[in-house]
């Protein structure tokens, strides 16, 4: 069995939800009968149950409602991922369909020694470019008796991961030619034309921009920018110049500051993997742009957006990366 047959079904789960304190199909399953009370949190169980409805339970080694018991298990058999110093895991030791187990404190386990408490357990979905990792878990939101939801969670709370023995999935070619980004701006009350990627760059030298229009010719962009000695603007998603709630992002007035996201579709994920904006401007007749900015990273030459507060641009070119 593959990963993605797992989180294909975990996908499908979504939205269901417990009654009657933890009444669910899955506890159902898992212990043959209709069960309620506080006793019966479910999140192992619905991982078991995925795991059962594609015939492959073995694969966890067995159903088990609980978490630590399930780590352990994984653990005895050399296929658990953790940190044996107890030090934080990053997102990049985590694979899609891996089973996800988190700590709410720091307590550490006595089912399986050597990692925190396993408290809770969900099956990861995507590992995320901002190193947080999406994950698809039951028996998780607000509500008492719990649902099947996708989260994002930070690294701060996963303690360690099972690895199943997935068959190898199918490597898709890469394709050579990304998604297009076509931007433009406003400047002097003036649109400009459109730019395709890197063949050009919007605007005019000399003329502070005020808006910006930003579209990818497959998945979504958000974006938002900084007004001169003012605030950030909220983020919008359109690309349509004659509306003025959510087709670009400004208000007339000089921008020093862009933030730009792109949002990575699962049709680009399976042929190029997930992809990043890339981005830069350059201060009002300034000869050359600041550094480029990848989405809303943050290192020590990223400050999660493009420009510099208190300096207004008058260029802008984009274009994605992996």
């Amino acid at each position: 069995m593959k990963a993605t047959q797992i989180i294909e079904l975990a996908r499908k789960q979504i939205g269901v939800k417990a009654t009657n304190v933890k009444k669910c199909k899955y506890n159902t399953w898992y212990y043959g009968g209709v069960v309620s009370g506080s006793g019966f949190d479910w999140c192992a169980v619905f991982v078991c149950w995925l795991f059962d409805q594609l015939k492959a339970l073995d694969l966890i080694f067995g159903k088990n409602a609980g978490c630590g018991y399930m780590a352990a298990a994984f653990k005895n058999r050399s296929q658990l991922v953790y940190n044996k110093d107890f030090s934080l895991m990053k997102a990049s030791q985590l694979r899609s369909g891996d089973v996800v187990f988190f700590h709410w404190n720091t307590d550490k386990s006595v089912c399986c020694p050597g990692v925190y408490s396993c408290d809770h357990v969900g099956i990861v979905e995507a590992v995320n470019a901002d190193g947080t990792i999406t994950t698809i878990e039951g028996n998780t939101g607000s509500t008492y008796n719990g649902e099947v939801m996708r989260r994002v969670r930070s690294m701060s709370v996963v303690s360690c991961v099972g690895r199943p023995a997935y068959d190898p999935e199918e490597v898709k070619p890469v394709s050579a030619k990304l998604p297009v980004v076509t931007y433009r701006v406003r400047a002097g009350g003036k649109w400009y034309k459109e730019v395709n990627d890197l063949s050009s760059f919007a605007g005019e030298v000399g003329k502070p921009i005020t808006d910006i229009a930003i579209k990818a010719s497959v998945g979504s962009v958000r974006y938002r920018v900084h007004i001169k000695d003012g605030d950030w603007l909220p983020y919008v998603t359109g690309y349509d110049i004659s509306d003025d709630e959510n087709g670009f992002a400004g208000d007339l007035k000089p921008i020093d500051a862009v933030e730009v996201y792109y949002e990575t579709p699962a049709s680009v994920v399976g042929t190029q993997g997930y992809l990043r904006a890339k981005y830069r401007v350059a201060a009002v007749g300034d000869k050359s742009y600041f550094d480029w900015q990848y989405d809303n990273e943050k290192d020590k030459k990223q400050d999660g957006y493009a420009g510099e507060f208190g300096c207004a641009v008058d260029r802008l070119q984009i274009t994605l990366s992996r």
